[in-house]
């Protein structure tokens, strides 16, 4: 029979005859027996491969194409993340320097949110990596501390001006079983959050959004808390909402062009729920609403205090709480009823009025939480008519509770002089601070903003940097950081130039470690540190990465390198702080240089009168803050430069153009660095004119014009509260460490250099370390120069004296 093929056991393939014929080889078959049980030989059948091995081929080059574009799609998502970083560090890095530089309430509430909604910014930045990293199995979560009400203060932050944009009132309840302090990722959580409230604001056009936390078990130091963000708006189908946690997959396709959005949020949301041992549902009604439900299991963190003194008053405060919403007078009631001893709430402004007026003498109440927006009588108008009301035997403190942050909200609020104003939704830190704001004992001038910095000062006084890093404003940021908490900085601009401070300056190199960034021009900071490990004689300078590229990768690549340790931008003052002190180490002393941090005057700037041409926040923001020299750099200001003018004027008719530009530069440089910018703005006009040999009529009128505003500056500031005279420390035998005197004096050249006017508060605060290089009345005369802003003398006095330190 033609073609056809006798089967001896097991035949894996054929050939397609040829002439009839099949040729058997000897190779995949059975062993074939006679009768008897003999062998007689072993068969299989020939087979053409050639298609397989053209497809083998293939499949190894659509792999290998594969494996470029996925590294391809890494790299440029990598690169993508740093470029991007690298602004965002400089705008949270900037926004932190000047949360510090004294602004008002109202500035200070813009600075925060501008740092919230940076973050958030970068967290999104973040998000871009996500999903491929879902799908790669790589995406990590982080174990950290954190407080939910942090938490839910950043979703706020993010979400609640679109829910006040379309009228909808937004609330948070947060069970009181649920531990303050926890462990876990925050920056998913509110990740998860953020998604959910504005999916809902996205879904509704009327009614309220309400965020419930809930504590659903307590296993030793684990909790599983259950979270759910319900709306009042259109709601889904079973059809629809079966949908919806597929990626790029949402309701139905009039969603997408009603809405916006990529239907990828959910999809992410939930994994990451996953990821902390949880789960996510949904219930939903169309036309009623839906709510968003999710579990996640977090662990306990140790209790912390908030940095803040709570007056003992405060637990016999008698408290009543206005609000038309009764889920809102709850949610506001439960922490406050945690708090003080007596508290009340009514459903509008008459009703407020009414029991006000009911309260006898003894029992009256110490403030009231009033809601704004209330049919009827609003709460601004409830509001005035108590301040307004003459009868009452005690005014209570009012404070302006709002869902719509209006900025007119704001400014009526403050007309009507209330004692706060609260954004909801409110949680329990949001109200511990407003308590603590209106009956509790004002906090020294950097209590807050500073504390970590005047933490981190004893530990980092001294501390002398490498810092290599190419981008301008990073430079700034680091630097001022650092500088702001004693540090000594040299800067070099790509790992080219830090390779050469090491290897070419002196030796050992002046450095107690190296800030290093990764992506900088002609050397890269991984070529730079292979280089300095290369050399046995810097086997143990501390290195720590600064980079955009905030993967696991990236900080195996550092270590691998040779790095101690790695700095995420955009950077994290305190984490910078940190980090820097694990690797320094301070050189014991007998007689340390001074580290305690600036004390602040008794009197605060809002004491002070109002000047014209002063800038106060800016002056402040020139010295860190510190208030105490501020008042006395104001002081030497008038003592040094009241005579500035007359001395121009006298260089000018003795031909002496060079003295007389010299004369206006300094008093623009001093006038700027105490924040008077009328006179740094006519002294700057000034010294043009004079350096281009202007018309001699311009230049008188250049003269007169600072004339004009130099003395209202100094009429103003005779007004001021002169400073106590420091008292001069006594003096000790004890011999200061040259390398603290080095360091000190380091620094002092540096702020000399930069004509910084902080240089006379460093000098003083400074002084044991500083004297050593001056013996007998040659110190006097050093501090005279620097009292007297002739930096330029004073620098090259504090250069000669150097010369003569041992060592230097």
């Amino acid at each position: 029979m033609a073609g056809h093929i006798p089967v001896y056991g097991s035949i894996y393939a054929y050939r397609r005859p040829v002439d009839e014929r099949v040729v058997w080889i000897h190779a995949l078959g059975h062993v074939a027996k006679d009768a008897a049980g003999k062998p007689t030989d072993m068969f299989g059948v020939t087979q053409d491969i050639t298609d397989f091995k053209l497809l083998e081929t293939e499949l190894h080059a659509a792999k290998d194409a594969a494996e470029e574009a996925t590294k391809a799609k890494s790299d440029f998502l990598a690169n993508m993340s740093h470029e991007i970083r690298t602004p965002m560090n400089a705008i949270l890095g900037l926004v932190h320097l000047l949360a510090r530089s004294a602004p008002t309430p109202r500035q200070a509430d813009y600075v925060e949110k501008i740092r919230l909604s940076a973050q958030s910014l970068l967290g999104l930045i973040n998000d871009v990596l996500d999903f491929s990293k879902i799908e790669a199995g790589k995406l990590d979560m982080e174990t950290t501390d954190f407080r939910l009400d942090e938490v839910i203060s950043s979703v706020t932050t993010l979400t609640a001006q679109k829910a006040h944009d379309k009228g909808l009132e937004f609330l948070a309840h947060v069970s009181p079983e649920i531990p303050e302090n926890l462990l876990g990722d925050p920056l998913r959580l509110g990740q998860i959050l953020t998604n959910f409230v504005n999916n809902s604001v996205k879904f509704t056009e009327h009614g309220e959004i309400r965020l419930n936390i809930d504590l659903l078990e307590r296993t030793g130091e684990k909790v599983q808390l259950k979270f759910s963000v319900r709306d009042t708006g259109i709601g889904m189908t079973p059809e629809q909402a079966a949908k919806l946690f597929q990626p790029f997959v949402q309701a139905d396709t009039s969603t997408t062009r009603k809405h916006g959005g990529t239907g990828l949020g959910l999809t992410i949301c939930r994994r990451l729920v996953e990821l902390m041992g949880g789960r996510v549902w949904l219930e939903s009604e169309p036309g009623v609403g839906s709510t968003f439900f999710f579990t996640v299991w977090l662990e306990v963190g140790a209790a912390k205090g908030s940095g803040r003194i709570v007056p003992e008053r405060l637990a016999q405060l008698r408290v009543l709480i206005v609000d038309d919403n009764a889920a809102a007078r709850e949610i506001l009631a439960e922490p406050l009823s945690s708090i003080a001893s007596h508290v009340i709430t009514v459903a509008s402004g008459p009703e407020a009025i009414a029991a006000i007026k009911a309260q006898s003498p003894a029992e009256a109440f110490d403030i009231v939480f009033m809601d704004w927006r209330m049919p009827g009588m609003d709460g601004l108008q409830a509001s005035r008519l108590i301040k307004s009301d003459e009868t009452l035997a005690k005014q209570p403190a009012i404070v302006l509770v709002t869902a719509f942050g209006r900025e007119e909200v704001r400014e009526e609020a403050e007309r009507l002089d209330l004692d706060g104003f609260l954004v909801k939704p409110v949680t329990k830190s949001m109200v511990v601070d407003t308590l603590v704001d209106v009956f509790g004992t004002p906090e020294p001038f950097g209590t807050t903003a500073g504390a970590a910095e005047a933490g981190a000062t004893a530990s980092l006084l001294g501390a002398r940097i490498l810092l290599a890093e190419d981008n301008e404003i990073n430079q700034q940021i680091a630097t001022e950081l650092l500088e702001g908490v004693g540090a000594v900085l040299q800067v070099a601009n790509n790992g080219r130039e830090a390779v050469a401070r090491i290897f070419d300056g002196p030796q050992p190199p002046p450095f107690d470690l190296v800030l290093m960034d990764l992506q900088m021009p002609e050397m890269d900071g991984y070529q730079a540190t292979r280089k300095i490990r290369s050399d046995a004689r810097f086997a143990s300078l501390p290195i720590i990465a600064m980079t955009a590229h905030a993967t696991l990768e990236e900080r195996q690549r550092c270590l691998a390198a040779g790095m101690n340790d790695h700095i995420a931008k955009p950077i994290e003052p305190a984490l910078l702080f940190a980090t820097v002190g694990r690797f320094y180490q301070p050189v014991a002393s007998e007689n340390p240089v001074d580290s305690s941090p600036p004390v602040a005057v008794a009197v605060r700037m809002d004491e002070l009168p109002a000047i014209e041409g002063l800038d106060t926040n800016d002056g402040l923001t020139r010295v860190a803050g510190n208030r105490k020299l501020y008042l006395k750099l104001l002081s030497q200001f008038a003592a040094q430069q009241g005579s500035a003018v007359g001395q121009i004027t006298a260089a000018l008719a003795q031909g002496d153009a060079v003295l007389a530009e010299r004369l206006a530069h300094t008093l623009k440089g001093v006038a700027g660095n105490v924040g008077a910018r009328l006179v740094h703005s006519a002294a700057g006009l000034l010294e043009e004119v004079i350096r281009h040999r202007g018309d001699p009529a311009e230049t008188e009128t250049a003269l007169v014009q600072v004339a004009k505003v130099l003395d209202l500056l100094l009429a103003g500031l005779g007004s001021l509260p002169t400073p106590a005279s420091p008292v001069p420390p006594p003096a000790s035998s004890a011999q200061v460490e040259p390398a603290q005197t080095r360091a000190a004096a380091a620094r002092l050249a540096q702020l000399l250099a930069d004509f910084d006017s902080s240089a006379g508060a460093w000098t003083e605060e400074h002084r044991a370390a500083l004297a050593p290089l001056f013996p007998g009345s040659a110190w006097s005369e050093f501090e005279k120069l620097v009292e007297n802003y002739d930096f330029a003398g004073a620098e090259i006095q504090l250069a000669q004296a150097l010369e003569t330190l041992p060592g230097g």
